[in-house]
């Protein structure tokens, strides 16, 4: 982790992010206060840390997003890198925080803001900016199949509250409970994914605790209104857990150390499957 930038006011996080934007959708939605301005506008609600990472192999899948920091990353496809940014932005900006929570309810809650992010940045996306489809990738994507339904098309334009829920659901049936048999390839991959999201839980184990409650305390304190102070201590608190790692100044490295290996065994998999995703990314 280097080159951190602390953004307090909501101001300032609506000025940057506008500023990563590559892809015109993208931008234009955020500037004309679209869907995307709504989900800058809620990440904004905390005051947020961005950063570059150090060791990219330990630090791409080691969600920093939950404890309160954007790491940035770059895609030779603008609309991608746009993407990504969005998916990460959601995780933070619709994270709830349990001090004590127990572990299964930890991991239950953290698969459903996984289940969210994705659908947002997966799915939904191409529904409230539709020339954002044919921008981000050249072949098929598991959003098709929903963006080719005339039923979830009317459903979309009649009530959009439910359609979410309806591709929140259809999305949660492939990550748990559609019988593997009848998966195509795009589903089949999602279950996977959501397998190694229970090895990410189990690699937080023994220290999930300590960012729930720090994470609730730096939101409380910054929603009563002190904003400075909150993003003073929670920088001091990244840079301390940091510090603890002489390498690469990365924090909780053993559990970014942990789940890098599974991350990297999956994702080579998953590119020798879908081709076409490796060029893509």
């Amino acid at each position: 982790m280097k080159n951190l930038v602390a953004l307090t006011h909501p101001k300032d996080i609506h000025s940057h992010v506008h500023g990563l934007w590559r892809c015109e959708p993208i931008r234009n939605s955020h500037a004309n206060r679209g869907f995307i301005h709504d989900i800058v506008e809620q990440f904004a609600s905390l005051p947020r840390l961005f950063c570059d990472t150090t060791n990219d192999r330990l630090e791409r899948a080691h969600f920093c997003s939950w404890w309160g920091v954007t790491m940035n990353r770059t895609y030779d496809n603008p609309a991608i890198e746009d993407l990504y940014r969005l998916h990460e932005m959601f995780h933070s900006a619709f994270m709830p925080y349990f001090p004590g929570i127990g572990f299964d309810a930890f991991h239950r809650k953290m698969e459903d803001n996984e289940l969210k992010a994705s659908v947002c940045s997966e799915i939904r996306v191409y529904f409230e900016l539709p020339h954002l489809r044919d921008l981000a990738f050249e072949h098929p994507i598991y959003a098709d199949r929903f963006l080719s339904d005339a039923a979830m098309q009317t459903l979309w334009q009649k009530n959009k509250p439910v359609a979410i829920e309806t591709l929140q659901e259809a999305r949660r049936d492939v990550m748990f409970s559609k019988p593997e048999h009848e998966m195509d390839l795009a589903e089949r991959w999602i279950r996977r994914f959501a397998l190694q999201n229970r090895q990410w839980s189990t690699c937080w184990y023994d220290r999930y605790l300590e960012i729930e409650q720090h994470m609730y305390d730096f939101q409380i304190r910054a929603l009563q209104g002190d904003r400075s102070g909150a993003i003073a201590e929670h920088l001091s608190w990244i840079e301390t857990q940091a510090g603890q790692d002489a390498d690469d100044h990365i924090p909780y490295r053993q559990e970014a150390a942990l789940f890098a290996n599974i991350y990297w065994s999956n994702r080579r998999r998953y590119e020798a499957q879908v081709p076409a995703v490796a060029k893509s990314g």
